[in-house]
């Protein structure tokens, strides 16, 4: 009697545990589905758009399988992909009936624009410049259904724009899912009770899945000729399958999340309510303030630092040949290789201090704003000084080293941020900070696409060949570094090959030949138009380059 007692016992406390996980599962789900109801509600998209979301999303997925999928670098087909998704967008926008925005439409065109450019160029750091500056496009196209905000936000909100749109493509999925498996739930509440169609298919596969192995492998074995056919239709290679699967679930899940955030905004509708709401006193006090002494006190320590660098080190910051020559031990490699690019770093460091400065003054006295205005415009001017140096020590190591990606890069974004000082001075200081931050979006866009414009490594190989011609030494000329260029150089090189001496005609011959060679086919997912440009030039110019290998092709290629 114990003894069922105890069984009885026993089997009651299984089924309270089982009852226990079980209502622990279901508040889990319960959790869950709260958190995407309320993340549904924070960022509502017009019903009929929601199944036409996970369409869209999964199309894009398949299609960008296909243009992006084995590998290479992007060009082509990952400009064909951005397009799709810009139109996709468009489409959807459309068919919510939400009236169109110019600006919206306006940068996802500056987006595809410079997503075309992966087709365009063949440089990686050309590339990447490019693809961020689509990212960015895109995401200010998503971040508010007005897209006229742009024009009079700060930094901090471009940034913001940026971190929530890399958010919501990676959670955004979720929420369109949540929202189409509600909306198929509310609409069965109005049909009679019984098992769904789906559970029941599902249900009658997992019962047959057992009869047909069996029946299979009967059949299989009794005819040679049926069991050929069933080896060719499973032999697949399950790692190329994952592979196609995974790229096609990644793209899907970024382009619902990214679709669905462009037709709903990405901004924070609360947050944003409470602070217009609020007023600009209350505004005001919701940011941290400093009095002019403080802010003095850092701007005068930082201007005196500044000012003693420049004074102690005159000699050194435009003493140019003179002080290498006069200065043992001192050479050019020492003295503008150490220096440019700390000078550089330091010199982009002071734009946001001066932001952050201007951004927690306290401005209850017309004299403070005076005294703040002085001291940056004359930090402003030491900075711009030591910029000065940065580009003369640039000029020096570009005469006797030549020109590399990198210093050409570093050089670019010197000028920048230059350029964003003296508009800095002629904004901030003036007391128009709010059309600072889009004339420094607008100018590192134009950057971009001057760069993209004018190609970065042409410039680098013609700058070194015409600094090996003017004097003739081969050693002047760096093989090895041109042959690492793009395929960007490639025409500047070919010009400039015969001009060469025979000792660098040789490798560089081969390295042509070897790496663009016409004979090895592009991937039409990977086009560029700089390679097909390069496989060409080659090609027209292969009698030329197999001459200068020589009869026994015994030179050592890079």
């Amino acid at each position: 009697m114990s003894d069922q007692a105890a069984s009885g016992k026993a089997a009651q406390e299984r089924t309270e545990d089982e009852q226990r996980h079980a209502c622990s599962a279901e508040s889990d789900r319960n959790v869950v589905g709260q958190l995407l109801a309320a993340a549904a509600r924070l960022y509502p998209v017009p019903p009929a758009c929601t199944g036409a979301l996970i369409i869209a999303g999964a199309a894009l997925g398949g299609v960008g399988d296909v243009l992006l999928h084995g590998g290479g670098p992007p060009g082509l087909g990952l400009s064909l992909w951005v397009a799709l998704v810009a139109i996709a967008a468009r489409i959807l926008h459309r068919r919510a009936c939400v009236p169109p925005e110019r600006w919206r439409g306006a940068w996802l065109v500056a987006g595809v624009a410079f997503a075309a450019g992966l087709a365009w160029r063949d440089a990686p750091p050309l590339k990447l410049l490019g693809l961020g500056c689509a990212i960015l496009a895109f995401a200010l196209a998503a971040h508010r259904l007005d897209g006229a905000w742009v024009r009079r936000a700060g930094v901090l909100q471009y940034v913001g724009a940026l971190a929530l749109g890399a958010l919501h493509a990676w959670t955004a999925a979720a929420v369109a899912l949540h929202e189409v498996a509600t909306s198929r739930r509310r609409a069965d509440r109005g049909h009679a009770p019984g098992p769904g169609t789906a559970a029941a298919v599902a249900r009658g596969l997992l019962i047959a899945a057992p009869l047909v192995a069996v029946f299979g492998a009967l059949l299989v074995s009794a005819d040679p000729v049926f069991a050929e056919l069933v080896k060719r239709v499973f032999d697949f290679d399950v790692e190329r399958i994952a592979g196609h699967m995974a790229l096609f679930l990644i793209l899907t899940w970024l382009s619902t999340g990214y679709l669905r955030s462009f037709l709903g905004g990405t901004a924070l509708p609360p947050l944003e309510g409470l602070w217009h709401d609020a007023g600009p006193s209350r505004s005001a006090a919701r940011r941290p303030v400093l009095g002019i002494t403080e802010i003095a006190t850092v701007l005068a320590a930082l201007d005196l630092l500044f000012l003693l660098f420049v004074a102690v080190q005159f000699r050194y910051l435009f003493g140019g040949d003179i002080l290498v020559r006069s200065t043992p031990g001192l050479s050019y490699a020492e003295y503008a290789r150490r220096g440019f690019f700390e000078l550089v770093f330091a010199v982009v460091l002071v734009v946001p201090v001066l932001l952050a400065a201007d951004w927690v003054l306290d401005r209850r006295h017309r004299r403070d704003d005076t005294v703040f205005r002085l001291l940056a415009g004359f930090q402003i001017a030491l900075v711009l000084a030591i910029a000065a140096s940065a580009m003369e020590r640039l000029r020096l190591y570009r005469a006797s080293y030549g020109l590399t990606e990198s210093r050409l890069y570093a050089t670019v974004l010197l000028l920048w941020i230059s350029a964003m000082l003296v508009w800095l001075a002629a904004t901030v200081l003036r007391g128009r900070r709010d059309v600072f931050a889009f004339g420094m979006l607008a100018s590192g866009l134009a950057t971009v696409a001057v760069l993209f414009a004018v190609n970065p490594d042409a410039i680098v190989a013609r700058t070194n060949l015409s600094r090996m011609a003017s004097t003739g030494a081969p050693g002047r000329f760096d093989v090895v570094y041109a042959s690492r260029l793009s395929a960007d150089a490639v025409p500047v090189l070919l010009r400039g090959l015969p001009g060469l001496p025979r000792e660098v005609q040789c490798p560089l011959a081969r390295h042509l030949l070897r790496r663009w060679s016409p004979d090895r086919e592009l991937p039409l997912r990977s086009w560029n138009w700089s390679t097909a440009r390069a496989r060409k030039a080659v090609r027209d110019n292969q009698e030329l380059l197999a001459s200068l290998l020589g009869p026994g092709q015994d030179c050592r290629a890079p």
